[in-house]
């Protein structure tokens, strides 16, 4: 009787201890558009004062007018409460998503240009998915 409560508790406690992961920057985990405005000022900011604010960025592309781009992203996923399910969480399973995109343009050194935004999703798992 006492394995049977152990294991239960230990099989409750690894359950519910992995209920969210985090990938990406975590700095922009608790972003808003206004302490990124207080961060980042249009025309004055530099891709040093990003570089210590944010860190390295985790794209770098051009626009089609040539100038610099710089993507930022964090992504946090929680499992759905039917994962916790016995045998259904196996069949309709998943993660709700949720992403944050810092997006930085550069007119030479200078940002031109920047937008965040919050993109709410999901991850399907199991059989029927």
């Amino acid at each position: 009787m006492k394995v049977f409560i152990i294991s239960l508790l230990l099989g409750t406690m690894v359950m519910f201890s992995g209920c969210a992961a985090k990938t990406g920057n975590s700095k922009l985990a608790e972003a808003t558009n206004e302490s990124v405005s207080q961060t980042i000022v249009k025309g004055t900011s530099t891709k040093a004062d990003l570089r210590r604010s944010f860190g390295e960025p985790q794209k770098v592309d051009f626009t089609e007018s040539g100038l610099e781009k710089w993507e930022y992203q964090f992504i946090r996923k929680s499992h759905k409460a039917i994962n916790f399910v016995p045998i259904a969480g196996a069949f309709v399973g998943g993660t709700n998503d949720t992403t944050k995109t810092l997006l930085v343009v550069f007119r030479g050194d200078v940002v031109e240009n920047y937008a965040l935004s919050t993109a709410q999703g999901e991850t399907k798992a199991g059989l029927f998915q």
